[in-house]
Formats: C-alpha cells, structure tokens, sequence
C-alpha cells in the first residue's frame, strides 16, 4: 500500500473518529507515516489539499448560482448560450454522476456561464415597457 493510500484511510478515519482519544491516536499514525515516508507524505498532504480545495470551488458555482437560478430561466440558458438541455446545465450546476463520474462546467463554460449572465443582466436593466 502506498503512503497516499494510507494517508486517505487515515484521513477518512479522522474524519469519522467520535472522540478526542481516537483523534489522538491518528495523529500519531500520520506522524509515524511522514517519519516512514516524508516526500510520499507530503505528496499525499499537498494531493488532498489540492481536491479539498477543487470541491470548495465546485460547492461554490453551485452556492453561486442558487439565488440566480429561482430568478433566471435555466432552460433558456441552456438552451440560448450552450445549446444544450436544461438537464445538462442542472447535470452540471449540481455535480451529478454521468457516466460514472460527477459532471462539471470545464473553465470555457464557466466563461460562457458568466457572459450569459451578463448578456441577461444588460437585457434586463435596458428594459422598459411602453406606455
């Protein structure tokens, strides 16, 4: 077993340990594991605070769209700027598993996803009926 290996079961169990003794415990587990294997640990630390830090962005598009979303059509973005369903954007918006593997926005969408907001956002302030 690699020390990345180790690392993520000792990980999940600390995010799972019920008490301060059990935490105890594991972090004298991780200090043996970065004595064993140094560059190996601080690998596996630098790989899961770089995957921490990815879902962060990830729960923020979604916390980021959700005002906007009971506001804005999702279809008529979808539909409008991607050309796609609004299962795809929701497929993406929340992270939901499509061919085993959580959908996401890659960085061109998420630039196509704020210049559609713009262009609503511009449409809506130049807005104005007639009397």
């Amino acid at each position: 077993m690699t020390t990345k290996e180790k690392f993520e079961i000792l990980k999940d169990q600390d995010i799972h340990a019920k008490s301060d003794k059990a935490r105890t415990i594991l972090n004298a587990d991780f200090e043996r594991l970065a004595q064993e294997d140094p560059e190996g640990f601080e690998e596996a630390v630098i790989t899961s605070m770089r995957r921490t830090l990815y879902d962060a962005k990830k729960l923020k598009v979604k916390e980021q769209m959700s005002e906007i979303t009971e506001i804005v059509s999702m279809s008529y973005i979808a539909k409008t700027y991607f050309n796609k369903t609004k299962s795809w954007l929701s497929q993406r918006i929340n992270e939901l598993n499509v061919n085993g593997k959580p959908a996401q926005f890659t960085p061109e969408e998420i630039e196509t996803l704020n210049a559609a907001f713009e262009d609503i956002s511009k449409k809506i302030a130049t807005f104005h009926i007639s009397r």
